[in-house]
């Protein structure tokens, strides 16, 4: 009888330690508002939150050129300095061209050469790197032409650069212009990160 006694209370004890496993595997023992203290965030540290006020400062410096096949060619030298948010999303910073020194042209022109040239940048920060164009806004004089080709170079770049400060590229393209000659350009990209 004493082992019919012990069957049962073990047996009982066994359903117990059952039912109470079942509830608790399915019960929150912390309520909402109230924070597990045993969750630790991911990793060694948190990533740090990007800085609003921050930006890129894209700098070029390009070299284009309109070679045609009877006139000669038509060459200059650009700097170019393009602001752009220092955040991941959709790129649309703005910046300007401007000439440094002098048109070069094996034959006389009696057209005007455009100064300086307002740009947009358009496109996109993902995944650490910065894919963007440049196209234009505004141009000084009013009405002036380009004769170096570099408003029909630098809007077909398609730049891509690490989102890192200091990060450099270069780029050298030459394309048919339509029949008369060619246009190049080549120059090189620096990336600066400024706060603001």
């Amino acid at each position: 009888m004493r082992f019919v006694k012990v069957t049962v209370w073990v047996l009982v004890f066994a359903l117990c330690a059952a039912v109470g496993a079942v509830v608790a595997a399915n019960t929150n023992p912390f309520p909402p508002g109230v924070d597990d203290p045993g969750v630790r965030s991911g990793g060694g540290g948190s990533t740090p939150e990007p800085d609003p006020g921050a930006s890129w400062l894209v700098r070029i410096d390009a070299r284009t050129s309109h070679d045609l096949f009877v006139g000669g060619r038509c060459a200059a030298s650009w700097r170019i300095d393009v602001g752009i948010p220092a955040t991941d999303g959709p790129i649309d910073g703005a910046g300007a061209a401007t000439l440094r020194g002098e048109l070069r042209c094996d034959e006389p022109t009696a057209q005007v050469q455009a100064e300086r040239v307002e740009l947009r940048a358009i496109g996109a920060t993902r995944g650490g790197e910065l894919r963007f164009r440049l196209e234009e806004t505004s141009r000084d004089p009013a009405g002036a032409q380009e004769l170096s080709g570099f408003l029909d170079t630098i809007p077909r770049l398609r730049l891509r650069l690490p989102a890192q400060d200091g990060a450099t590229a270069t780029f050298d393209v030459e394309f048919p212009d339509g029949g008369q000659g060619t246009f190049g350009s080549a120059g090189t990209v620096v990336l600066t990160r400024r706060a603001e």
